[in-house]
């Protein structure tokens, strides 16, 4: 499989590329994914000025991508009637996007969610998204992804 990667500057104009989408969206608050969302969604804070809480989960190691998705961080905040901006920055099965929308809806009330990543990869997802809006701020092939922050 072949490689793309990015740099800081590319990650900052696709971010700042999806800024009109983002504020029409207008969230309350960004979620941050912990690992591949905390940077992206740093990005987009300086643009709209609304404030961070961060989850982390586990889905990937070095060698595949694990059966179970681990919680290793979560938030007690409830989002009920606040919209949030969920941020990671690729959606590649969407197995890791689709545990932290039920998570998200069953703990801590969402009902008003976007999802906002960096990049999607044109290809089948494990699930479809519904009742959330959704921003990519790239769609590419189906590559490896390198980020800087790697």
């Amino acid at each position: 499989m072949s490689k793309l990667y990015y740099s800081y500057d590319d990650i900052h104009n696709i971010i700042k590329n999806s800024v009109n989408s983002i504020e029409k969206y207008n969230p309350d608050y960004i979620l941050a994914i912990g690992g591949g969302g905390l940077i992206p969604a740093r990005i987009i804070r300086g643009f709209i000025k609304k404030p961070i809480y961060v989850i982390s989960v586990e889905s990937y190691n070095d060698f595949n991508q694990n059966d179970e998705i681990k919680v290793l961080q979560w938030t007690d905040k409830d989002f009920k009637d606040k919209k949030v901006l969920l941020v990671d920055e690729v959606d590649d099965t969407r197995k890791t996007l689709k545990f932290c929308v039920e998570k998200l809806i069953r703990k801590n009330n969402v009902n008003k969610l976007c999802i906002y990543v960096v990049h999607n990869k044109d290809k089948e997802k494990c699930t479809k998204l519904e009742n959330t809006d959704y921003i990519s701020g790239e769609n590419i092939k189906d590559e490896w992804v390198i980020y800087p922050w790697e």
